[in-house]
Order: C-alpha cells, then structure tokens, then sequence
C-alpha cells in the first residue's frame, strides 16, 4: 500500500508539473483545451442559482398547450 501511494504521489505531482508548465508556456492552447472547459462546466452548473438570483429565469409551466396548426399559438 506504501508503494502504491508513493507512486500515485509521484504521478500526481508530475501532471501537476507538466500543467504548470503548459499553462505557462503555452497559455492559449492551455485555455482552449483545459481552461475553456472547465469555466463552461462551471457556469452550465450554476447557471440556475445565478439567473435566478438576478431575476432573470422563471418557473417552467407543468403544463405546456400549443396548436401545430395555427400560426402565433405555438408550434
């Protein structure tokens, strides 16, 4: 068990040194691949408190009525 935490340690701090140097060194491919991700994960996921905080969003109807066949009433 002592090995295998040793070596998760070790990997660990490798990706860490190899993220640090990417971001450093190479920053716009840095944000597309990883950065860019990340930040849409996290608005996508509190985009509801936020929107509702603000009055931006409400309440979905249970029950929604549309009429395929008449223009203006849904569709």
């Amino acid at each position: 068990m002592t090995d295998f935490l040793l070596r998760l340690g070790v990997y660990v701090f490798a990706v860490a040194l190899a993220l640090w140097c990417w971001r450093r060194w190479h920053r716009l491919s840095f944000w597309l691949v990883v950065g860019y991700p990340v930040k849409l994960l996290t608005v996508y996921c509190t985009w509801r408190a936020v929107a509702s905080g603000c009055g931006l969003a409400r309440r979905r109807r249970r029950f929604r009525w549309t009429f395929p066949g008449f223009p203006g009433l849904g569709g």
